[in-house]
């Protein structure tokens, strides 16, 4: 009977131990296959982390940027819009005047901005952000007319210098390439570090004259300048924000600086039109643009000269005061050629606008 009970004691013992191994290989099991579910997950979370939301995000910043462009071009649109109702209204200031005319009717616009974007939901909710400053940099045009065979006693030269100012926005990105959109001299501009290319062009239009009454090619010049008004040596206005702000603009001056029509008997000898910027390469392009356009041969025509051998003050001493300016210039026709090409009549004018940066989409 002892032996029987024995027995059957070990039998127990020994069924029990396989039970319990049985379930201990089952926990190790469930054990290692949840360690592995992990690892996949955190793979494919690490994976997705380094190479696609990198890329999401620097779509998302893209689309932005093209979101700010837009916001800039209806800048340049709203100035051009003014430039036609103050160009119509007869109480413009006089050009000898240095300030612009009270009585000249003023226009007031708002234009919104998205200063951050880039955001994704669940994924990166923090935004890029930007600047908007107005005449933080420098462009200054210069013009310069030469009459053919001038009056000794009234040589009849003329020259005009226009602190035109600029309005620029500077991205301030995570993933994409920063960038800097830049209005001036009624011209868009836009450059990401390499080389600045003109999106929207300005008011400089050169026309072949209608008549014949000349063997020579002739052409009309009209060039409207746009000076983003500022008080002298006031400093720039500037605002930093990844949220909504807006660019007040307002319309308060237009001016007839030249009327070659006006100036019975004269004969316009030479066009040299000279842009001091930070973006010199935009404008030599546009430059060659508008020769090709006109039917000039850049080589024999006219004249295209960048950084040449010339210096100009700053037109803000105190903000700038060692600053040297790159510029372009173009010069029609040009000197010492037998170009049959030439000037009959240039029209130069100026509109005077006020940029204000402000807090809130208006």
């Amino acid at each position: 009977m002892g032996l029987k009970k024995m027995s059957k004691s070990n039998r127990d013992k020994t069924g029990s131990e396989k039970k319990f191994f049985v379930n201990s290989e089952s926990a190790t099991a469930t054990a290692i296959g949840a360690v592995l579910l992990l690892g996949i997950i955190f793979s494919v979370l690490t994976f997705t982390c380094v190479f696609y939301i990198p890329e999401w995000k620097s779509d998302a910043e893209y689309s932005h940027m093209g979101d700010i462009c837009e916001d800039m071009a209806e800048v340049k649109s709203k100035i051009d819009m003014m430039s036609i109702v103050l160009a119509s209204s007869p109480n413009s200031s006089s050009p000898n005047s240095p300030y612009p005319s009270s009585s000249v009717p003023q226009l007031i616009i708002s234009v919104p901005f998205h200063m951050g974007g880039g955001d994704l939901p669940l994924i990166g909710s923090i935004k890029s952000s930007g600047s908007l400053s107005v005449n933080r940099e420098s462009c200054t045009m210069s013009i310069e007319v030469e009459p053919k065979d001038p009056d000794p006693k009234n040589p009849g030269n003329y020259s005009q210098l226009i602190n035109c100012g600029t309005i620029t926005y500077n991205s301030h990105n995570r993933y994409y390439v920063d960038q800097n959109i830049s209005y001036e001299n009624g011209a868009l501009i836009l450059d990401q570090g390499e080389q600045s290319v003109m999106m929207l062009y300005p008011s400089i239009r050169f026309s072949r004259a209608l008549d014949n009454e000349y063997s020579d090619t002739k052409y009309n010049v009209s060039i409207n300048a746009v000076r983003i008004f500022q008080k002298p040596y006031a400093p720039p206005q500037a605002i930093s924000s990844n949220a909504g702000c807006s660019l007040r603009l307002t319309g308060i001056d237009y001016r007839p600086w030249y009327d070659s029509n006006k100036k019975v008997g004269e004969n316009l000898e030479r066009l040299k039109l000279t842009v001091y910027t930070k973006n010199p390469d935009a404008w030599e392009q546009y430059f060659k643009k508008v020769a090709t356009d006109a039917n000039m041969r850049v080589a024999t025509d006219a004249n295209i000269d960048p950084n040449a051998d010339c210096y100009i003050e700053p037109w803000n001493p105190k903000l700038y005061p060692d600053a040297e300016i790159p510029f372009v210039s173009l010069t029609f026709p040009k000197e010492n050629s037998d170009t049959k090409k030439g000037l009959k009549g240039l029209y130069i004018s100026e509109t005077v606008v006020k940029a204000e940066p402000g807090i809130g989409l208006n």
